[in-house]
């Protein structure tokens, strides 16, 4: 179970890194917060796919990535 929890996992991640890299570059305030969000879930969901594979350090680099998408949100949020 696990093993196809990890094969698709990482197929399913990789299609929300991309979708929320997109929504993150956009000119539009409120797709660019939905794109924090959406940047912030999908780092949290690698970092536990990695701790499944014993991954440490990207466990840590994806939980910080997971804290600087969040911060970005609620600090583009307080902005608008």
């Amino acid at each position: 179970m696990i093993e196809s929890f990890l094969v698709y996992g990482q197929w399913v991640i990789l299609i929300l890194s991309i979708l929320s890299l997109y929504l993150v570059s956009s000119v539009n305030h409120e797709t660019r917060l939905n794109g924090y969000i959406l940047t912030g879930v999908s780092r949290f969901s690698g970092a536990l796919i990695f701790i499944f594979v014993d991954l440490f350090a990207f466990v840590i680099a994806n939980l910080i990535q997971t804290y600087i998408a969040f911060n970005g949100y609620y600090k583009n949020k307080k902005h608008k």
